[in-house]
């Protein structure tokens, strides 16, 4: 009998922060829903927002908010997994949830701030391969 070991999981951690402003302004319900694609019916900061559209991306199991301005990924893996598809995606949510506005008026030193889709993706790390814990 042949014994084969397979990758189910891996763990990333997406450090979002960046010592930006902004990731406690409040989203309202309506945007909350619009950018999710399900009704909202309370108002959420942006970080908690960013967690929730990560659940939206195929193969994400757990977004997990992390203190210090991170939030733990753990993703299905298989042999449709790709892992630059992956962090593209990832990349091109944290942008979106950045740019979405808030019920709060931008500070002058934000307006204008974007990261470049480079640094993003390189912002999405592994944390561990197969079953690591943190």
């Amino acid at each position: 009998m042949e014994h084969v070991t397979h990758e189910i999981t891996r763990e990333y951690r997406l450090d979002f922060e960046g010592g930006e402003a902004g990731w406690d302004d409040p989203i309202p319900p309506e945007v909350t829903s619009r950018v999710l694609g399900r009704e909202a019916t309370c108002t959420i900061n942006r970080t908690s927002l960013l967690a929730w559209s990560l659940m939206n991306i195929a193969h994400v199991q757990v977004a997990d908010l992390a203190c210090g301005g991170w939030i733990k990924i753990v993703i299905s893996t298989g042999p449709d997994f790709d892992e630059s598809a992956f962090r593209a995606e990832v990349a091109g949510v944290l942008d979106g949830v950045k740019s979405v506005r808030s019920n709060r008026r931008p500070r002058a030193a934000e307006r204008g701030a974007r990261i470049g889709l480079e640094a993003v993706v390189g912002a999405v790390a592994p944390l561990a391969m197969a079953h690591a814990r943190l």
